[in-house]
């Protein structure tokens, strides 16, 4: 059982808590204050959001590194000053991606938006919904760890701590939040394809025993259940002293998070009823079904995040 503490996320709960995924993006574009905003209005207890850094080290709420699909504009982040990102917008006609048939989704809004800072994103919601904030990721630029102090600076600032987490697929930003700021509560992320360069081998071999589906065979299933144990067994966590884990909601097997618990670790998962895959991945066909709702507010998590948090909100609570 989860201690009982303050901060929404970590607290022992009886439901999941709903996480608004970039914000609402089936209403307003992702990661902007007008989608934050509409959270608040509808209730949403919890948002995610993504965060990167400009080239003159302000923290940025941004999900992709390239700005061509949100702006319409060549360029990377990290080669733009706030000065220079702050006159874009994000686009009214916006690509997601891809859906679970492969084909290519485009969402439309009814105005441009401004990309907000970190700070100003706090400032106006942190007090009205928990945060989650996910540093990215950046293959091109993977040896920069600036932003998790920025990071940290930035929630200090706002007075925000009790209010969010900080979460990443890159263990060296969440060292150096840890090392800014140790008391932040930090949680490394799991994606169902980070052993995918190992897919072809592990695929060969026997199906290895697991509380995932048995019958799953789909390409990498030996893969996530690989990855579903060392998730079990919080080896990330113990190594860079985690309180959260955040997880692909296709590698939570029956117990695992019973286990996580005991270990006083709360568990969220990731993305439910998705408007399609930005990163040009395969949507799992569970990912929009209720009984998958069902499955993980019975296993116990303690968030859900999703790209449609009325629909979530109107099945679990």
């Amino acid at each position: 059982m989860l201690p009982a503490v303050t901060n929404p996320f970590l607290a022992g709960k009886q439901r999941p808590i709903v996480v608004g995924h970039r914000g609402v993006p089936a209403l307003h574009q992702e990661n902007t204050l007008a989608g934050f905003r509409r959270a608040v209005e509808l209730g949403v207890p919890a948002i995610e959001l993504d965060v990167r850094l400009t080239r003159d080290r302000h923290a940025v709420v941004l999900h992709d590194h390239e700005l061509e699909r949100l702006t319409g504009t060549a360029g990377n982040v990290i080669d733009m000053t706030w000065d220079q990102l702050s006159r874009l917008r994000i686009r009214r006609e916006l690509p997601m991606g891809i859906d679970a048939n492969g084909a290519p989704v485009v969402a439309r809004y009814e105005r441009t938006e401004p990309i907000p800072l970190l700070a100003e994103v706090l400032a106006e919601v942190a007090g009205k919904v928990a945060v989650n904030i996910e540093l990215k990721l950046d293959l091109p630029t993977w040896w920069q760890v600036g932003v998790g102090a920025v990071v940290a600076r930035v929630i200090a600032e706002a007075n925000a701590e009790h209010r969010v987490i900080v979460t990443s697929f890159d263990v060296r930003k969440l060292r150096a939040a840890r090392r800014a700021r140790p008391s932040l509560a930090l949680g490394f992320c799991f994606d169902d394809g980070m052993l995918n360069f190992a897919r072809g081998l592990l695929d060969r071999l026997p199906a290895f025993a697991g509380e995932l589906e048995p019958h799953d065979r789909r390409p990498g299933h030996n893969a996530r259940r690989v990855l579903s144990r060392i998730l079990d067994s919080d080896l990330v966590g113990r190594l860079i002293a985690t309180r959260v884990v955040g997880a692909e909601h296709t590698l939570l097997g029956a117990d695992t998070v019973q286990r996580l618990h005991r270990q006083g670790i709360a568990v969220g998962t990731h993305t439910l009823f998705p408007i399609g895959s930005t990163t040009g991945k395969r949507i799992a066909a569970s990912s929009a079904t209720s009984a998958e709702a069902q499955r993980l507010v019975a296993l116990g998590v303690d968030w859900i995040e999703t790209d449609d948090p009325e629909r979530l909100m109107a099945l679990i609570y």
